[in-house]
């Protein structure tokens, strides 16, 4: 397969403004901050942070232990952050840390890395900027999504959380709003190309989402395509054909191939109907009003001998269309399976 050239997805430059916009929001909600020298001692991570990173203030300053379960990925985190200290040793730090105080300690809500890279490099102190209390609700995970996207080894899957928690705490905080790509543009700071992926890759089909949460699927072009394919024959084939190192390009001339392939057999099928062929199977139409299959869905779910497969639909998003489809291929599923018996 050949390979193009990796289409970077970082911060843009109206978002990188945006985080003082919204450090002057959180001070108005949480008191005004300031910047300090603080003794890294007195310096802990916040759990809650999305970034998830394995390795652990301890695991830097006592070393990890060979018997630990995520030894491998511990050390690997590691070697990326000792590439840190160096560059903090020469340097130092260049931006403060952002902590928020904690009783006796500082909770850190941006910058873990630097803290940790400022820990190997041997620093007894670090430059923060520290708030009176927790920034809440939607401006904390902002903040710690754009501290945290601008890291290049953050994962899609880690990414696609992000964005999750942040609009989960817009939603908590403005209101419950149907999301689309122009509001989480508005929401994130994304171009709106970028909140377009972004938000077909959050409704992706549960085999796209699983690839990704695997780390077998990194590229958001790619998942953002994976999550158009509503046949799932096709999906799973173009799926193998991305894990097997199949770039954009080819992926796009795969997917239009069998696209092709099935209107042309679709084509044939019909001119057999017209030369008076027997009709073999029944074309079940289709709707734009994915309220229609919700309806037809409930009303055989209400019949008393399918009510059993009630939690199958219990989590099914009407308002997407790739969701009814599987829903309604679903229900065809069960009604064959139990016609037969």
């Amino acid at each position: 397969m050949s390979n193009t050239k990796r289409r970077r997805f970082g911060v843009s430059e109206a978002l990188t403004r945006g985080l003082s916009e919204t450090i002057n929001v959180v001070e108005n909600n949480t008191g005004i901050f300031r910047n300090v020298i603080l003794p890294l001692s007195r310096i802990e991570l916040d759990p809650e942070n999305p970034r998830k990173l394995a390795i652990t203030l301890q695991d830097v300053r006592e070393g990890i232990n060979k018997e630990d379960p995520f030894y491998d990925r511990k050390q690997d985190e590691l070697v990326r952050l000792q590439e840190l200290a160096q560059t903090i040793e020469s340097s130092g730090v260049i931006n403060p840390i952002v902590v928020y105080k904690r009783g006796e300690v500082y909770r850190v809500v941006a910058g873990e890395r630097r803290c940790l890279g400022s820990i190997l490099a041997h620093k007894q102190e670090i430059e923060a900027r520290v708030f009176n209390e927790k920034p809440k609700g939607y401006e904390l995970k902002l903040i710690q999504w754009i501290e945290n996207t601008a890291r290049e080894d953050l994962t899609l899957d880690e990414r696609i959380g992000n964005i999750r928690d942040i609009v989960h705490e817009y939603q908590l905080q403005h209101g419950e709003s149907t999301l689309s790509a122009t509001l989480l543009k508005t929401i994130t700071g994304l171009s709106l190309p970028q909140a377009t992926y972004y938000l077909a890759v959050m409704n992706a089909p549960e085999d796209v989402q699983q690839k990704i949460t695997e780390g077998q699927i990194r590229s958001l072009d790619k998942a953002a395509v994976l999550a158009g394919i509503l046949s799932d024959e096709l999906r799973a084939e173009a799926l193998e054909a991305c894990i097997n190192g199949c770039s954009l390009k080819e992926l796009r001339q795969l997917i239009a191939k069998e696209k092709q392939t099935i209107k042309k057999q679709s084509l044939e099928n019909l001119s057999l109907k017209k030369a008076g062929r027997v009709v073999s199977r029944i074309n079940m139409g289709y709707t734009l009003k994915t309220d229609v299959v919700h309806a037809i869905v409930s009303s055989v779910l209400n019949r008393e001998e399918f009510k059993r497969y009630s939690d199958t639909f219990s989590k099914v998003n009407w308002a997407h269309y790739d969701q009814a489809t599987r829903a309604f291929r679903k229900l065809i599923e069960i009604l064959e399976h139990e016609m037969v018996r």
